[in-house]
C-alpha cells in the first residue's frame, strides 16, 4: 500500500503536481478477531464495550471500528502540516469533488455527503453537525441506525456483539435512552454520562430530534434501491471461479 501510494505521489508530482488532489483515507479500525495482526486502535479502546466481552473496533460503531485517519495533498492549495478536527466522513468526498470540478450533482435523488471543500482548502474546522452510525454487523439487523455523533458527544442506541480475540463475544443491548459519552474527556468511551446530569438531558435532546429527522427522511426517500438481491436472479453475483470479481457458493467457490 504504502508503495502503491507513492507511486501515485511520485506520477503527480511530475506531471501536473499543483493541480492535482490526492485523498487517502482509510476504511475501518482493525479486525480484532486477528488478534496479534489485527492493528491497533490506539487510545479508542471502547473500554465500555470490552469490559463486557466482544470487540470495539472493526464492524462497530464504537470509535476503534470506524475513527480513521485523512490525508489531504495538494500543495498549490492545502498548506503543509496542518490539520482538521472538523466531523466529516466519507460520503462527503463525493459532493466535494463534485463542488472542486465546478459540477452540480443530479437533482433527481437525495445524498447523504456534505461539500467538505472550506475545510480541506481554507481551514474551516465545521464540518458535520451529526453523523450517523448503521449497524454494519456487530449488533442488530445491518442498517439499524445504532449509533448518532454530534460533536464531540456520541450517543449509543444498541451495543453488543462483534466477535473480539480469542472468539468472545458481548451481549447485544438495547438502550433506551441511549448511553451517552463525551469523547472530548473520554476517547477510551468507558463511563456514559449520568442520564440525570443537565449536559445529557442537553444532548440528548439534540440528537433525538436528529434521529427522529433521518428515520423519516429514509421512510420518504423514493430514490432507495429495491432491487432484491436474495431473490432477484438477474442480479445475484456470477459464478466462475476463473475470474476475481465471481464468488461461487459452496466449498468449491471459496
Amino acid at each position: 500500500m504504502d508503495d502503491l501510494v507513492g507511486a501515485l505521489k511520485r506520477a503527480s508530482d511530475e506531471t501536473n503536481r499543483d493541480n492535482t488532489l490526492i485523498w487517502f483515507t482509510g476504511d475501518n479500525g482493525p479486525w480484532e478477531k486477528k488478534c496479534q495482526y489485527a492493528g491497533s486502535v490506539g487510545p479508542y479502546t471502547g473500554t465500555w464495550q470490552t469490559s463486557r466481552g466482544g470487540g470495539s473496533a472493526k464492524q462497530t460503531t464504537w470509535e476503534g471500528g470506524h475513527r480513521v485517519p485523512t490525508v489531504a495533498y495538494w500543495p498549490s492549495r492545502i498548506p503543509a502540516n496542518t490539520s482538521s478536527h472538523a466531523l466529516l466522513s466519507g460520503m462527503d468526498i463525493f459532493p466535494t469533488l463534485l463542488s472542486m470540478a465546478g459540477l452540480k450533482p443530479p437533482v433527481d435523488r437525495r445524498y447523504d455527503g456534505i461539500d467538505a471543500t472550506d475545510v480541506l482548502l481554507n481551514g474551516d474546522q465545521t464540518g458535520r453537525e451529526f453523523l450517523f452510525h448503521p449497524n454494519s454487523g456487530a449488533s442488530g439487523l445491518f442498517g439499524d441506525l445504532q449509533t448518532v455523533r454530534a460533536g464531540k458527544h456520541k450517543a449509543f442506541y444498541i451495543t453488543g456483539s462483534a466477535e473480539a480475540c480469542g472468539g468472545g463475544r458481548g451481549t447485544q443491548l438495547l438502550h433506551d435512552p441511549p448511553l451517552i459519552f463525551d469523547l472530548g474527556v473520554d476517547q477510551a468511551e468507558a463511563t456514559p454520562l449520568d442520564a440525570g446530569a443537565p449536559e445529557y438531558q442537553e444532548v440528548l435532546g439534540k440528537v433525538t430530534k436528529a434521529r427522529e429527522e433521518l428515520l423519516w427522511d429514509i421512510a420518504t426517500d423514493q430514490s432507495v434501491s429495491t432491487a432484491d438481491y436474495t431473490q432477484d436472479q438477474s442480479a445475484a453475483p456470477c459464478c466462475d471461479p476463473q475470474r476475481a470479481s465471481c464468488r461461487c457458493p459452496g466449498p468449491a467457490g471459496g
